[in-house]
């Protein structure tokens, strides 16, 4: 059995070491697929709690609390800076000119860090095993695909956890949500074809601008009279480039953007009204239109008996001070969807503001974290990996 006193002290001692710990990340924030220095900090940690761990990529390491008996669990941070000039004046601020922490991964590599410390200490009470994910480049080019590629879920991993900081949410409140949690995501780029001619004789040309305009403005409707108002989807365009000379017809022109819906269905399905609506609009003013798509993240979803227990470990057996239950999904992304695609589990949201102010919201140049939500983090995340393994 589980020393609940003992148990409570450990994880106070373990939020202090973190807290040093988020300071150092923070001081020497890396970009995604960059994160060495990151790396062999994480690794260094983890040799001297005696975890077994190895690197995974370049830059992505997996710790494992292994007993060979009883369900597996993993527990995932991420790992990446932004590019992005610090604007607050933190006595650990970044040391790395036009990178940043500011969507809080240094807070996430510290409490997994934290969570880890304190389940070594009780590993011997521990009915099952834990691992330690820590994911580089969640905010580019997906880590997560790639580490499970690499066998990050291997051996059989039964559950997974990850968290998020909110800033819109006080240090000492959490933030669960049921079902979709973020969109999915696909970039696309579409080059419409024209004629070139002098401006003083259009007739001689193909206007692929105007073609494209027509473009921009049709593909609008594809949302409002083809997907539910009751769903939620978006389709941006918001790169356009396009002509040499003021006096000149453009040939050509290409257009990027992005598609978030919240299901199968609506992705594809505006996947495929894109392409005609480009077609068909390039055709009427002589023109061609050619579409390609990047697939992006998939639709984050969680399990929602696992949410019922981080929400129920909240309120029953840790200090948060309130349980927020977020009603609507976000048309973000986040490649945890890719953990979720695989394994029962659940993302959550950990309050990182202060009480009393207007915080700014990730990947601001402003963005604050109270650290105090650091000791709330270890403490969830132990209590769940307890509870999900008695």
């Amino acid at each position: 059995m589980v020393n609940f006193v003992e148990l409570n002290q450990l994880i106070k001692e373990a939020e202090k070491w973190a807290v040093s710990l988020r300071h150092d990340f923070h001081r020497w924030p890396e970009l995604g697929n960059n994160e060495f220095r990151t790396s062999e900090r994480i690794r260094s940690e983890l040799d001297l709690m005696n975890i077994k761990n190895e690197k995974m990529l370049r830059t992505g390491v997996v710790g494992l609390l292994e007993n060979q008996k009883g369900r597996i669990i993993a527990l995932r941070a991420d790992m990446d800076g932004l590019p992005v000039q610090e604007a607050v004046s933190l006595p650990f601020a970044s040391e790395r000119k036009g990178i940043m922490h500011a969507c809080g991964h240094d807070v996430h590599m510290a409490v997994l860090l934290g969570a880890a410390m304190v389940l070594n200490k009780i590993k011997n009470q521990i009915n099952g095993s834990v691992k330690f994910i820590f994911q580089p480049a969640e905010e580019t080019t997906g880590g997560a695909k790639r580490m499970i590629k690499k066998g990050c879920l291997e051996p059989k991993t039964d559950y997974i956890l990850g968290l998020h900081v909110k800033p819109d949410l006080p240090a000492g409140t959490i933030g669960i949500k049921y079902g979709k949690v973020h969109a999915s995501s696909d970039t696309f780029q579409i080059t419409v074809k024209g004629k070139t001619s002098h401006g003083a004789y259009p007739e001689l040309g193909i206007d692929s601008l105007t073609a494209s305009a027509q473009i921009v403005t049709g593909v609008q409707s594809i949302i409002a009279r083809n997907i539910s108002a009751l769903n939620s989807a978006v389709i941006t365009i918001g790169s356009i480039h396009g002509g040499n000379a003021v006096n000149l017809i453009a040939d050509t022109v290409i257009l990027e953007g992005t598609i978030r819906s919240l299901d199968y269905h609506s992705r594809e399905l505006l996947k495929t009204r894109l392409k005609e609506m480009a077609h068909w609009t390039a055709q009427a003013y002589g023109a061609k239109a050619e579409v390609k798509f990047q697939k992006g993240y998939p639709v984050l979803v969680n399990d929602n008996l696992i949410v019922d227990i981080i929400k129920n470990t909240a309120i029953c057996e840790t200090a948060v001070e309130k349980v927020v239950e977020l009603k609507d999904p976000t048309m973000g992304v986040e490649d945890f969807s890719y953990y979720l695609e695989r394994v029962s589990g659940a993302f959550f949201f950990l309050g990182s503001g202060y009480k009393g102010k207007e915080n700014e919201g990730i990947h601001s140049e402003r963005f604050e974290v109270d650290e105090r939500c650091i000791g709330i983090g270890i403490e969830l995340y132990v209590m769940s990996v307890l509870k999900l393994l008695e």
